[in-house]
Formats: C-alpha cells, sequence, structure tokens
C-alpha cells in the first residue's frame, strides 16, 4: 500500500512533530533554514533535549546567515550584534549540553549568499516531514501561509537520513555535491546539493513548464528568466507570488520590484498575509498531472549561487488534490479577501 503523504499547516506541523520526538527511539535528524528558540518553538526545543538525554540520536542543521538574520529581525529591540549572537550560541549550546550534535551550516560560501541551506526536512524514527516552505521560528509558523508534508516511511526515511548527514559532511569539507534525484515514478525526491549553477528542481521546472498545456505557479518571488517566459505565453496559466510592497527590507523590494518589471509577469496573489509556500503544478497535454512541492522558489538565481533545495516530484493524485486544496483555501482570492 502507497504511503500516505499529508499536508500540515505550521502550528499542526509543529505540534505533531513535537509529539513524535517525544516519542522517538531512534533519531531526530532536522534542517531548517532557519531554528530559534522562541515562544512556538519552546515545546519542541524541550522534546529534542528529552530525545537526546534519553540516547536518541540527535542531529540539527540550520543555516548560520539566515538564522542571524531573522534572530536580529525577531529579537527585543536594542539587541547588539554581540546580543544576538549570544542568543544563537545559547540555544546551540543547550542543545549540544543535552548530547544533540548542531551544526552551522553554508560556513564556506564564495560569497554571502552562495551555498546557502534552504532545505526543511525533519526525520523522526520512520516519519519524514519535509517538501513544504516552514521553518522552525514563530514568524514562520504564525504569519506565513505555508505548509509541510508528513509521511510516514521507512525507506523514505532512510534516504532523507542519509541526505541529512551528507549535507552536513559536505558543508564540513567547504563543497557542496551534484543534484540528483532518488525514489520511485510516482514520488521522486529532488536534491540540489550546493553546487553553482547546478539546481535540478530548476531543471525539471524549466522543463515541464515549457510542455505544459496549463501551469499553476507559488512562490514567494516573482517568476524570472525563462521560466517567466513560459508562464506568461498561457494566459491561462495563475501565478502567485508576493507584491514587492510586501517585503520588510528595502534591496529586496527593490529587487523584486525590477524584476517583476522585467519579466511582465502578472501577479494573481491579492492577500495581504506574507505567502511563503512554493509548488508548481503542470497539467501535460497527455492529460497527465505532475507537481513539484517543496523548498526551492523556482528562481533562476538560487541554482546559479548553488543553494541546498528539496522537492517532491509527484504524480501521486491525492498530493496533487492537497496542492489544489491549499491552493482554493489560503491563497487565491475570496470574497472581502482584497489587500485594500
Amino acid at each position: 500500500m502507497a504511503s500516505r503523504y499529508d499536508l500540515l499547516l505550521p502550528p499542526e506541523y509543529i505540534s505533531r512533530l513535537t509529539r513524535d520526538i517525544n516519542h522517538a527511539t531512534e533519531r531526530v535528524y532536522i534542517t531548517a533554514l532557519v531554528v530559534l528558540s522562541d515562544e512556538a518553538t519552546r515545546e519542541l526545543i524541550a522534546a529534542i533535549e528529552h530525545a537526546s538525554k534519553r540516547g536518541v540520536d540527535v542531529s540539527i542543521a540550520m543555516d548560520i546567515y539566515f538564522t542571524y538574520r531573522e534572530e536580529k529581525v525577531t529579537a527585543p529591540k536594542g539587541y547588539s550584534l554581540h546580543g544576538h549572537l549570544k542568543r544563537m550560541r545559547e540555544t546551540k549550546k543547550r542543545l549540544e549540553h543535552s548530547g544533540a550534535k548542531v551544526r552551522w551550516l553554508s560556513q564556506f560560501g564564495t560569497f554571502l549568499f552562495s551555498r546557502r541551506t534552504h532545505i526543511k526536512w525533519s526525520v523522526i524514527d520512520s516519519t519524514v516531514y519535509s517538501f513544504g516552505g516552514t521553518n522552525l521560528y514563530a514568524e514562520s509558523i504564525h504569519q506565513n501561509t505555508d505548509y509541510i508534508f508528513r509521511v510516514k516511511d521507512k525507506l523514505l526515511a532512510n534516504q532523507m537520513a542519509a541526505e541529512h548527514q551528507r549535507v552536513i559532511r559536505t558543508d564540513k569539507a567547504g563543497h557542496g555535491y551534484r543534484s540528483h534525484l532518488f525514489g520511485t515514478a510516482e514520488h521522486r525526491v529532488l536534491v540540489d546539493g550546493g553546487n553553482m549553477f547546478d539546481s535540478i528542481i530548476y531543471r525539471h521546472a524549466l522543463q515541464y513548464a515549457e510542455e505544459a498545456s496549463r501551469v499553476v505557479y507559488v512562490s514567494q518571488y516573482c517568476p524570472s528568466g525563462k521560466l517567466a517566459y513560459f508562464l506568461k505565453r498561457n494566459p491561462t496559466n495563475e501565478i502567485y507570488f508576493n507584491s514587492h510592497k510586501s517585503l520588510r527590507d528595502r534591496i529586496s523590494r527593490t529587487l523584486a520590484h525590477i524584476s517583476m518589471l522585467l519579466n511582465g509577469v502578472e501577479n494573481s496573489y491579492q492577500k495581504s498575509r506574507y505567502l511563503h509556500a512554493k509548488f508548481m503544478i503542470f497539467e501535460m497535454p497527455d492529460g497527465q498531472t505532475i507537481a513539484i512541492t517543496g523548498s526551492h522558489n523556482f528562481v533562476g538565481a538560487g541554482g546559479a549561487l548553488g543553494n541546498r533545495e528539496v522537492a517532491l516530484e509527484t504524480t501521486d493524485p491525492a498530493i496533487i488534490n492537497c496542492l489544489y486544496r491549499f491552493l482554493d483555501e489560503h491563497i487565491k482570492e475570496a470574497s472581502g479577501d482584497a489587500t485594500p
């Protein structure tokens, strides 16, 4: 019998993840762009500590730059650089004191934005949480439109655990590895390993977008380059991304506005809540429907810079229906939802 993939909204993800960690007996492997100890993750951090103390193999990996950036944004006003770093070190030391292995990732990129670790996955014994965009801190959990998938599958858990260890191992060595895929024809996991100009996720998105009869595009960011060309040539395609006005820093707003003007893509996302989900659905001429869902924003620059990413490519109707339902309930504009 095929494994069931459940789409979870961020608060349910944290609740289910915490519960699974409290019952873990074998392993707790977590990789995320951001892991912070705050009011939303307090019980989760405690569960990780308790699991480690009772002998479970615990390994936590997170991107050092973006964890610092989000800590800086969410910290109380008046915190200095020293204060931000102190809070980050205290969380790390607290987990390590319990016996957990904690790794700051992406310390050895060619420059600041290269080889960032944008992956989100949690492997708890035989259960995998991944293929969405939710990070482990309050803003991501309570303020973003996002999700994660949960699936109980021993083989997949072993494969994802191996990828987790590979990310840490190659990061320690200061290099990435070739993007690749594994899985079945129905469920294929795509992994970008951190090599510059090598994104299997973006390549597959381009290929399907070029061939598809109709595409649904959901991302934080405006599509650009060749992908934008493929998307805007078909007026039946649906494209959803954040307006540049919703981005919180001036540089991001400026770059997003320029990208939208240059690429001429019409945006259908009208809600005020920040859109952090990332998926594409491709309705193909032969009647097949394919979805790619995960951490990748489908922006070419991410692949060029060598970001580490993960995505699920699937033809499973149950998963695709979950994405369509999420689109209808959380992304499409309903009566009275328009932003003034």
